[in-house]
């Protein structure tokens, strides 16, 4: 078995490049935000990015996203400073190309299968063409009729962060999944953040749990609270630590600094937490007297 562990900064600078297409996992659930800060730490810039209800504030807001495929967003210049910033400080005018979620998840589905385009009967009837290129209408061979087209999407590097995953990158997720197994499967280069690094023993013994075998993915980094201030299911609850407020310089300066620019990795990040709501701040957050589902014998 091949060990492709390694730390988040050795996984982001070799495998994430400027000009990369970048799959996030997690649909407010699970969001691999330690890898989002270090990609800002490094300043990978004019990145593509897509994802499905996931905040990107900062790697839009320091100017590193050129565009942005998703299927629901609520930012919109106008009442967003991460998006004037990009523009006034940095020259960067985000385009966004709007999907349905069920668009979304076939355009990676497309890209997984390796095939260029997926049907659809649901965007017939919708302005999506008028907006979007990637999504088209075309004569059905079979029927005669009309029927619609995702194109495929193939993204550079998909990245997320899961409950556990042995060092071989067998990765195991649960909870809301989103488009996670599309997109991740979609990616040609994976990484993987993950709470734990346990023994791929664990990994057999539960195979239906497997996001993303290990022969396709590029680097794991054991990262706990990878995810916060995103829940992570079985894990820990939502903290309180977000992006609201950030709407002037000086709030993103201090948020920027805390966050990333003043700490040299996301642990020194949760130390500073720690240091300053109390060192049982994280604790708090794990999940309490969990309710555990029944056994599964997956063995002979």
């Amino acid at each position: 078995m091949k060990n492709k562990v390694m730390t988040m900064s050795e996984a982001v600078s070799r495998y994430v490049k400027p000009g990369n297409m970048l799959f996030l996992g997690g649909a407010i659930h699970g969001t691999p935000n330690a890898a989002i800060a270090e990609i800002v730490r490094q300043r990978i810039n004019h990145l593509s990015l897509i994802f499905v209800l996931n905040n990107v504030i900062p790697l839009t807001g320091e100017g590193l996203v050129d565009t942005v495929l998703t299927a629901y967003s609520m930012t919109e210049e106008k009442r967003s400073y991460a998006l004037q910033r990009a523009r006034e400080k940095f020259n960067v005018t985000v385009d966004f190309k709007e999907y349905s979620h069920f668009g979304l998840a076939l355009a990676l589905f497309a890209g997984y299968m390796g095939i260029p385009f997926m049907p659809t009967r649901s965007h017939l009837g919708s302005d999506m063409m008028t907006w979007n290129e990637h999504i088209k209408s075309i004569e059905c061979p079979f029927t005669g009729g009309q029927i619609g087209v995702v194109e495929a999407v193939v993204p550079d590097v998909g990245i997320v962060h899961v409950q556990r995953c042995d060092a071989e990158g067998n990765a195991q997720r649960w909870g809301s999944m989103g488009v996670d197994f599309e997109g991740i499967n979609a990616s040609r280069n994976v990484i993987i953040t993950t709470e734990k690094i346990v023994d791929n023993d664990v990994i057999r013994r539960d195979p239906n749990r497997t996001l993303i075998p290990g022969f396709r993915v590029s680097a794991v980094v054991e990262q706990p609270f990878g995810a916060y201030p995103t829940h992570l299911a079985g894990c820990y609850n939502a903290g309180s630590a977000g992006f609201g407020g950030l709407n002037n310089e000086a709030d993103w300066e201090t948020y920027i600094q805390h966050t990333i620019d003043g700490v040299k990795d996301w642990n020194e990040y949760l130390g500073h937490l720690k240091s300053e709501f109390g060192s049982d701040v994280l604790a708090k957050l794990a999940i309490k007297n969990p309710l555990m589902s029944e056994p599964v014998i997956t063995g002979m």
